[in-house]
């Protein structure tokens, strides 16, 4: 399936804008045309008059079927020819259509192509040639109305035709550019919504999965599972929540209140079976918005799977606390397990996206220093600005 493209829309936009100038502009033709063709024998010079006649009626229909057909206006080479036969049909004019004849009337049909051509050139990316084939149409009418001014008002009269192209001219190629540069701008914002989409998805996966995979790899690693309530239930609620992800469901929020405290408790009770010591009371107040209190739950969740994989700690104490100043809150979780050298060692999924990455998109900073032998600390803190008394 051929993806959707703005831009192709609108360029195919413009085409038609083209396409329909081209048509309309003959259309405005045919009538003078057709009362034309019969005097042509008492013309001054006849076949020079059909000719120009035959090749502006040719080249009008050609451009709007090329136009239609590729959808595309006419390119650079195309347009320099369009110029080309319009500043010829100009000057030849000069022999071809009498003196008062020129302006007001479709027997002089030299001024209303040229205007068609000067609009149709919105396809030329370069200012300088699109700036060029302009001024070559302008001088070329200048010229073409010269012998028409034999006073003030003529005068004025002239300026106004040569204004007419040298003002909607510029305006059908600005218009035409807006359009197809909005068009690849909105495919441009379309792929990049895509890819933003995609990345979050990646991410939202492996949230959604890392918690569980870690359960999994202890149910299938430990010989401690027999008789374990604590960590079959957390697998069911990893299972629950992996099961929600691929179906497309929204997983289940935290129970309760979503008080710091409350969070810290209920995250402490589900590891019960780590020699773990919780201390809250200092976060009673605190109160977190449901998504933050969602994530701060699987993170520390996340850290204390990787405490009971990795730690062999025989103490482990969180701790969650408001500031003094009531501008923030700060949780530390340490155990004297066996550390890791932080500067050489890589965080995992765990550490890096359901941790660090997660939380920093609530502002929440996250501090983690080891020693080896001696521990690990982790520090998550969150600070709102108070205002100056």
């Amino acid at each position: 399936m051929v993806p959707h493209s703005t831009r192709a829309a609108a360029v195919r936009l413009v085409a038609f804008f083209v396409a329909g100038m081209r048509l309309a502009t003959l259309a405005q033709m045919a009538p003078s045309m057709l009362a034309a063709m019969p005097a042509l024998p008492q013309t001054e010079h006849p076949w020079l008059t059909g000719a120009t006649w035959v090749l502006a009626t040719v080249m009008l229909v050609m451009m709007a079927v090329v136009t239609l057909v590729t959808q595309r206006p006419p390119g650079a080479t195309l347009a320099v020819l369009d110029v080309a036969v319009a500043v010829a049909l100009l000057l030849l004019g000069l022999w071809t259509v009498p003196v008062e004849l020129r302006t007001g009337s479709w027997v002089g049909f030299q001024l209303g192509y040229a205007l068609c051509v000067s609009c149709s050139l919105s396809m030329i990316r370069s200012r300088w040639l699109w700036a060029c084939l302009l001024g070559s149409l302008a001088v070329a009418e200048a010229v073409y109305i010269a012998p028409t001014v034999d006073d003030l008002a003529d005068l004025t009269d002239a300026l106004g035709t040569c204004l007419t192209l040298l003002i909607l001219g510029p305006l059908a190629w600005f218009g035409c550019r807006t359009i197809v540069r909005i068009g690849t701008e909105a495919d441009e914002a379309r792929r990049f919504a895509a890819a933003a989409a995609k990345a979050e998805e990646e991410r939202r996966a492996r949230l959604a999965i890392h918690n569980g995979t870690a359960m999994m790899r202890l149910l299938v690693e430990t010989d401690v599972v027999d008789g374990n309530g604590a960590l079959r239930s957390q697998a069911e609620v990893e299972l629950n929540r992996m099961r929600a992800y691929l179906s497309g469901q929204t997983p289940p929020p935290l129970d309760e209140a979503t008080s710091l405290a409350a969070v810290a408790t209920a995250l402490g009770a589900e590891f019960d079976d780590l020699p773990i010591t919780v201390v809250a009371d200092l976060a009673q107040d605190v109160t977190l918005p449901r998504d933050l209190a969602d994530d701060l739950a699987a993170a520390l969740r996340s850290l204390l799977l990787n405490v009971r994989q990795h730690a062999q700690a025989t103490r482990v104490v969180l701790h969650a606390a408001e500031d003094e100043d009531g501008s923030g809150w700060e949780v530390t979780l340490h155990d004297d397990g066996i550390g890791f050298d932080t500067t050489t060692t890589a965080y995992g999924v765990g550490l890096r996206e359901v941790v660090v990455e997660q939380l920093a998109r609530s502002g929440v900073e996250v501090r983690i220093n080891s020693i080896r032998d001696l521990g690990t600390t982790v520090t998550l803190a969150q600070t709102t600005a108070v205002e100056a008394p």
